[in-house]
């Protein structure tokens, strides 16, 4: 059998032709081999090790979640432990609309925990919401600390964080108390 650029299949393997430019062909369901750094259209980028050995870098996971300070208690029971409430001012409401699309920086995290990062900083700032509410009616503390999380469309979803806030009476000065003399008679 001959071909148009004069070139033979090699012995043993009837059937497979040569390229006519000098490359050799795969045969069928084995992967091609890539140039320099290249990878097909459309394929996962390779795993392992990189050019020259050297490992591809994959970005660190995002930040594990911290508690926050918000300066005043913010508790999710109805009152603050060992203080009493001296006045009730009314509910407080924040609401936080985020898009349901990952932010760039959690993207390769991996989709778990990049969403359970989204979500525990949207639960976050809605409270940082709630706190600077109360603090503008004057309040000490917020009760009742609640969520509750919604779609607004399919591209948007809404964390609202809301609770009560109170004034909390004067802590009385124990000190004060036990420094009173007291009669022996």
């Amino acid at each position: 059998m001959s071909n148009p650029y004069g070139q033979q299949p090699p012995y043993g393997q009837p059937g497979r032709q040569p390229n006519p430019y000098g490359q050799p062909q795969q045969p069928y369901g084995q992967p091609q081999p890539q140039g320099y750094g290249q990878q097909g259209y459309g394929q996962a980028p390779q795993q392992g090790y990189g050019q020259y050995g050297q490992q591809q870098w994959s970005p660190p996971p995002p930040a594990r979640p911290s508690l926050r300070r918000f300066g005043m208690p913010v508790v999710t029971m109805d009152v603050v432990p060992g203080r009493e409430t001296a006045d009730v001012l009314g509910p407080v409401v924040s609401v936080v609309a985020r898009t349901r699309e990952l932010r760039p920086d959690l993207r390769n995290a991996g989709v778990v925990e990049g969403y359970t990062a989204m979500l525990t900083d949207s639960r976050q700032d809605a409270i940082a919401k709630v706190v600077d509410m109360a603090r503008e009616a004057g309040a000490d503390a917020i009760v009742g600390l609640r969520f509750d999380c919604s779609e607004i469309t399919q591209s948007l979803s809404e964390v609202v964080a809301y609770g009560t806030a109170v004034t909390l009476a004067p802590v009385a000065d124990a000190g004060a108390e036990q420094a009173a003399p007291t009669s022996s008679f």
